[in-house]
């Protein structure tokens, strides 16, 4: 008996023995795993770390880019960049390459951040973009607007769109900073003016005397005073098929034979054709209806890849119709407001001039172009089929023979109207002038370059009034190429094809005609178009889809 106690508290010795053991190893290991999951929990947290320094750095180059767009040597660029690369919870290490797209720089910049233990790197390319403050670097380019609208009717543009809808000038005689109307009042002994003592109706500043409406440019020219465009105003009012796009899609080649190929730009991952489009609207509303809108859902190939997304809106007012912002396709979506403050105004004909190469002061820039034109008193048809002998001097010259084939150089300005007529075939200019309509502008046939446009051949359609496309019997389905500019407004009454860039107050635009920009016009403008002078700035974008992480 007392031998088989003592075997039992031997077992039981050893059953404990092996329990501690197993305990043991128990603790041992989820001590490990306890250090392994702190030691993953810190290796995260530093990698964590270093990817939003990576990233950190990623921005700061951007940053450095934009603000020195001007320095193209990679070494001058990591030096800007070098003194900032530590951090509070950790440092970074730049590296850029530098590549071409034709003629435009692109930067590849990886940055590598590294926190305690944990290293991450992303990288990202920049495309230096070459802008042109200058109101023909748009395919439609509208002032101050007319009646609460910029443009008036369904259009479809290739290009860029600046809208400013800044209103007209006034005097504002009662300082409340209002354009103000005549005063009502009652005319009690009905002689039709005011007498003292006949009580007013509408007091405007208050005075207790009848003023008459404050003095104002009428700088569109429909005899009435237009404000400022506000955001119960439409600047731009589109349904149906109308839109914005950022690519030559749907080109005839009547006009793509004679017009240079687009750049190419890296997009999502890419090379594709690309008008580089912005909608730019300082005032007043953009409405979308029905199928209008602004870019186009991004699709990847294509024959040939051409961009389908603009690449920025840029609207102080904001959206409506009935789509909204629903069919607007923008890199940088659609809530930036207008970026370029009162850098562009609309160049009125009205206001003085001052010659920039002589300092010489003219009452107006209509002044200019008479002492720095051949002008032509009366009225003009040219058609083709009717040879027209035409004149020259020292400032311009123009003539065209009886097939059509126009030659004209500098600049032509006739006192009256000024038609193109089309029945019997087209009109092939040759040359690089402009034609100056002292009253209307009326476009009803082909006009087209004889050479690549605007390089070798192009021509400035200037209205001092107004110019209407297309509005005369039979004239329709026109093709056209040129640097438009109407005082007042353009008029686009048929589904016409137009390549170039238009300017003026108002447009009124009906059947939705297809307006291609040639960007190249803005160093190639026609001689005596207004708002000719151009600044260039420098500046880097992000090449959408080229970010990833290393």
């Amino acid at each position: 008996m007392l031998n088989l106690i003592q075997n039992n508290h031997g077992s039981a010795l050893v059953v404990a023995l092996l329990m501690l053991i197993m305990l043991s190893f128990i603790g041992i290991a989820s001590i490990s795993t306890s250090v392994r999951d702190m030691d993953i929990a810190k290796n995260t947290t530093d990698r964590t770390d270093a990817f939003y320094v990576a990233e950190a750095g990623l921005e700061m180059a951007f940053g450095i880019l934009k603000n020195n767009a001007s320095v193209l040597a990679n070494d001058s660029l990591m030096a800007l960049m070098s003194p900032y690369t530590t951090m509070p919870n950790g440092s970074f290490n730049l590296a850029i390459q530098g590549t071409m797209l034709g003629t435009t720089p692109y930067k590849t910049i990886t940055s590598m951040g590294t926190a305690s233990e944990g290293q991450a790197a992303v990288q990202s390319q920049f495309k230096r973009k070459k802008n042109a403050l200058n109101i023909w670097n748009n395919v439609m380019f509208a002032g101050s607007g007319q009646q609460g609208r910029g443009i008036q009717g369904n259009v479809a543009y290739h290009g860029p769109i600046h809208i400013l809808g800044d209103g007209e000038d006034f005097t504002d005689q009662n300082g409340n900073g209002n354009w103000d109307d005549a005063d009502q009042f009652t005319d009690s002994n009905g002689n039709g003016v005011w007498n003292p003592g006949e009580p007013l109706t509408l007091d405007t500043d208050g005075d207790g005397v009848w003023d008459p409406a404050e003095p104002y440019w009428d700088d569109n020219g429909n005899g009435m005073y237009d404000g400022t465009l506000t955001a119960t105003d439409l600047a731009f009012d589109i349904s149906g098929t109308a839109g914005q796009y950022n690519n030559y899609s749907g080109m005839p080649v009547t006009i793509s034979s004679r017009i240079p190929a687009l750049d190419q730009d890296y997009f999502n991952g890419e090379i594709v054709y690309t008008l580089e489009a912005d909608m730019r609207v300082k005032h007043g509303t953009v409405n979308l209806s029905g199928n209008a809108k602004i870019g186009e859902p991004n699709q990847s190939g294509g024959s040939p890849a051409v961009k389908e997304t603009v690449d920025g809106t840029y609207v102080n007012d904001g959206w409506g119709g009935n789509m909204g912002t629903a069919n607007v396709y923008s890199d940088n979506g659609y809530s930036e407001a207008y970026d370029l403050g009162d850098e562009l105004s609309f160049p009125s004909i009205h206001d003085s001039y001052t010659d920039p190469s002589t300092g010489t002061t003219y009452a107006d820039y209509i002044s200019w172009i008479q002492a720095h034109a051949l002008v032509i008193s009366g009225d003009v048809t040219l058609t083709n089929g009717t040879a027209y002998a035409g004149s020259s001097n020292s400032y311009g010259s123009i003539s065209m023979d009886n097939k059509g084939n126009l030659n004209i150089s500098g600049i032509v300005m006739f006192t009256g109207n000024v038609t193109f007529d089309g029945k019997k075939g087209n009109i092939l200019y040759d040359g690089r002038g402009t034609i100056v309509s002292g009253g209307n502008m009326y476009i009803n046939a082909n006009v087209l370059s004889k050479g690549q446009f605007p390089t070798d051949d192009v021509m400035g359609f200037f209205s001092t009034h107004d110019l209407e496309i297309a509005t005369g019997n039979g004239a329709s389905q026109l093709d056209m190429m040129g640097a438009m500019f109407a005082q007042n407004k353009i008029v686009n009454a048929k589904q016409n094809n137009l390549a170039g860039a238009m300017v003026s107050n108002f447009f009124s635009v009906t059947n939705v005609p297809h307006m291609y920009f040639v960007p190249s016009i803005v160093d190639n403008l026609p001689p005596g178009m207004p708002g000719g002078g151009t600044i260039y700035k420098y500046t880097y974008k992000k090449v959408q889809g080229s970010w990833r992480e290393l």
